[in-house]
């Protein structure tokens, strides 16, 4: 009998069978593909920073700057393994002209702030495509991978850098990857030259920049030693971006993170799938072998054997869809982890790679044989009499209807309503979780690409922001900038932001320094986490990661100092931020007796104004030592790469959403059918037609489908 049961099972249902494993396999496929993701980002990430060594704490610095003094603070803080300063030289990338076999074409467009560099020899080093550091010969340059996603540059172009009256033309010998600036996200880049070449374009450069690193036998340790190295009575330098490790690390990760998650959502999706589609498996097998489990329970064969046969069907299938999905996972490998390659350089996974993801198809085959024995015991409810005598099956009790309804719609329209209200739960719920599902995954790109995104990234919405850089001359580059926007007629509003450095305390109680923007409308149009922004002298508006480092919440209170004088502010609202390093403030209070650190102006523009054009008219007036930028370009050149990346990842998304829709209204006929083939023998014999019958059954699926979508 059970051996009957096998054969029969092969023979009759080989489409549902193929079905259940495709769903397997997806779902397998999925888990394992992000599994593979996750480990070899973190260990791609891992294996660069080895050799690459990226500081774990940075200060950027314009102007000049005592050495000796850097020197020394170092050599008195503990735990410090390694400082040194970076020299660059800035540029603009319409400064830069790419001559390649299609021509000429100028970075113009590129809102990263771009420098040179020479290679430096142990800690911060650039690498080339092989994983190893990058030598060049004079005459040579190096491009930063991230920018190949922007513009075609190739090995053997040309790159002629114009710096003023001079020019200097380099061969593109090496595919730079840097492990500290590797995102779009960083707003930098770095272009490697040879140290002779760095050497004679540093003597007559127009604009310099150092980085300050430090190394620590803990990266945790770089947190006490900004705090250390702001409050130093040496006057340290200190005018630019101050990024921490963890900072730098987030940010390199994020592009691969984010379309991991989006996988990992798909997964978690497929995984309910596949067991609702096994439910409807076993209960469509269940009713087709109704009599012949009748007939094994009344020959005496026991229910804990009919078990194991069912359960032994469902075991072969599970593991050939884990397998199958496994093969899958590793054939599309290259095609998820493109984008880590071109940035990380991946080698072949490790041991460490391929247990995470055969882990994944483990926990995933166990999940479904869970699944099934809790279906399988409908086999203990079913006695002899229901199965052979009553014939009622395993489904729920029901009676046979003709499927008239007394109704002034159309038959067939009528009937099927009715029919959707009963026993096509399914059709709804699956239609919810792919709906819900693909919408996810779109609008994550889309609100990545819209303007008011700023909002969530510590910014609040504009048309341009105008920084005036730090260093030596802010004052006077503040005033000309506040003179410019009073008298330009494009400008409708300004909103004008002043930086300044105070110290308070964290949750230890040791001191911290931290960065706040001062002024009328500090805070607003943020997005806030919890509470708002502040609104009275005595409030402030921290960021999440500072937030979570002082051990503050909304409500809270915190002491503010100068080094003379100390006030106590009530924390009202929580924000995320990205600028800074994830670590700001806002307040209304102008503290007048702290020194600016830099002004920020968000300028609002008249109705028709093209901020391009605007910005265009600006730079000429107010000269160098500015920052200026539309939202529009900051966000595309900022999130262009994680957008694009979360696209492709709903693209796929939506093609295998439509191919589970496919296979489960398949599915669901099938068990539609053999729940319902005596009802359906019933409206033939009374007369109505193939074509009647056949709209009864569609549309239900049809309006069950709809509002599924609808509510999804």
């Amino acid at each position: 009998m059970i051996g009957k049961i096998m054969k029969n099972d092969l023979k009759k249902n080989p489409g549902r069978n193929l079905i259940l494993l495709l769903f397997i396999a997806f779902s397998a496929a999925v888990a394992v593909s992000v599994c593979l993701m996750l480990t070899q980002l973190f260990t791609a990430i891992t294996s660069i920073y080895e050799t690459a060594n990226p500081p774990h704490f940075l200060q950027m610095h314009k102007g000049a700057l005592n050495q000796e003094d850097i020197d020394e603070f170092n050599a008195s803080y503990p735990g410090l393994i390694h400082s040194q300063t970076v020299p660059m030289i800035n540029t603009e990338g319409q400064n830069l002209i790419v001559t390649s076999k299609d021509g000429q074409k100028a970075l113009t467009d590129c809102k990263l702030d771009i420098s040179l560099v020479k290679q430096n020899e142990a800690y911060d080093v650039l690498l080339d495509e092989s994983g190893k550091p990058a030598a060049l010969s004079p005459g040579e340059i190096g491009v930063p991978v991230i920018l190949l996603d922007m513009y075609d540059i190739r090995i053997g172009d040309r790159i002629t850098l114009n710096d003023g009256e001079k020019s200097r033309t380099f061969r593109v010998a090496a595919l730079i990857r840097d492990a500290q600036m590797n995102s779009t996200m960083c707003s930098s880049t770095r272009f490697l030259i040879s140290d002779s070449d760095f050497d004679a374009l540093f003597e007559t450069a127009d604009e310099t920049e150092y980085l300050i690193e430090a190394y620590f036998t803990d990266t945790a340790m770089a947190s006490a030693y900004q705090t250390a190295y702001e409050q130093s009575e040496k006057n340290l330098p200190k005018d630019g971006q101050a990024v921490t490790y963890t900072m730098i690390f987030l940010l390199s990760a994020l592009t691969d993170m984010m379309t991991a998650m989006i996988f990992l959502l798909a997964g978690i999706f497929l995984t309910v799938l596949a067991l609702i589609a096994l439910g409807y498996c076993l209960l469509t097998e269940l009713e087709e072998d109704a009599k012949e489990i009748g007939t094994m329970k009344a020959i005496g064969i026991s229910e804990r054997n009919i078990l194991r046969l069912y359960l032994g069907k469902i075991r072969i299938r599970t593991a050939a869809g884990c397998i199958l999905g496994f093969a899958l996972a590793v054939v599309g490998q290259g095609l998820l982890t493109g984008h880590m390659a071109q940035t990380f350089g991946l080698t072949s996974p490790s041991f460490f790679c391929w247990a995470a993801a055969a882990v994944a198809a483990v926990l995933l085959y166990g999940l479904v044989l869970l699944f099934a024995r809790r279906m399988l015991k409908k086999l203990r409810a079913a006695t002899v009499t229901d199965l052979l005598v009553a014939e009622k099956g395993f489904s729920k009790k029901r009676r046979v209807r003709d499927g008239l309804r007394k109704t002034r719609l159309p038959f067939h329209f009528s009937v099927g309503l009715h029919e959707a209200r009963r026993g096509y739960g399914m059709i709804f719920i699956l239609m919810i979780l792919l709906s819900f599902l693909i919408q996810t995954t779109y609008r994550t790109a889309d609100t990545m690409e819209d303007k008011a995104f700023v909002t969530y990234m510590g910014s609040p919405l504009c048309d341009v922001l105008l920084e005036a850089e730090q260093g030596a001359g802010l004052e006077k580059r503040k005033e000309r900038a506040a003179a410019l926007l009073s008298e330009e007629p494009t400008v409708r509003r300004v909103t004008a932001l002043r930086r300044v450095r105070l110290s308070t305390f964290d949750a230890e109680g040791n001191a911290a320094g931290i960065h706040i923007d001062s002024g009328e409308n500090a805070g607003t149009g943020l997005k806030y986490i919890g509470g708002g922004a502040p609104s009275k002298d005595d409030e402030i508006a921290l960021s999440c990661l500072l937030a979570e480092e002082l051990g503050k919440t909304v409500g809270d209170t915190m002491t503010l100092s100068d080094g003379e004088t100390e006030e106590r502010f009530t924390v009202c609202g929580v924000y995320p931020d990205v600028t800074a390093g994830g670590k700001t403030a806002k307040t209304i209070r102008a503290f007048p007796e702290a020194t600016a650190e830099k002004y920020t102006f968000r300028v609002e523009l008249a109705e028709g104004s093209d901020a391009k054009t605007v910005i265009e008219s600006w730079r000429p007036q107010l000269g160098t030592g500015y920052n200026i930028e539309d939202m529009d370009s900051f966000l595309r050149q900022t999130l262009g790469g994680v957008s694009d990346r979360v696209k492709k990842a709903a693209e796929g998304v939506l093609l295998l959403s439509l191919l589970i829709a496919a296979l489960m209204v398949l599915l669901f006929m099938k068990l539609r059918l053999a729940r319902e083939s005596r009802s359906i023998a019933v409206k033939g014999v009374l007369g109505l037609s193939f074509k009647n019958i056949l709209l009864q059954e569609i549309y239900p699926i049809l309006i069950a489908g709809f509002s599924g979508i609808l509510l999804g």
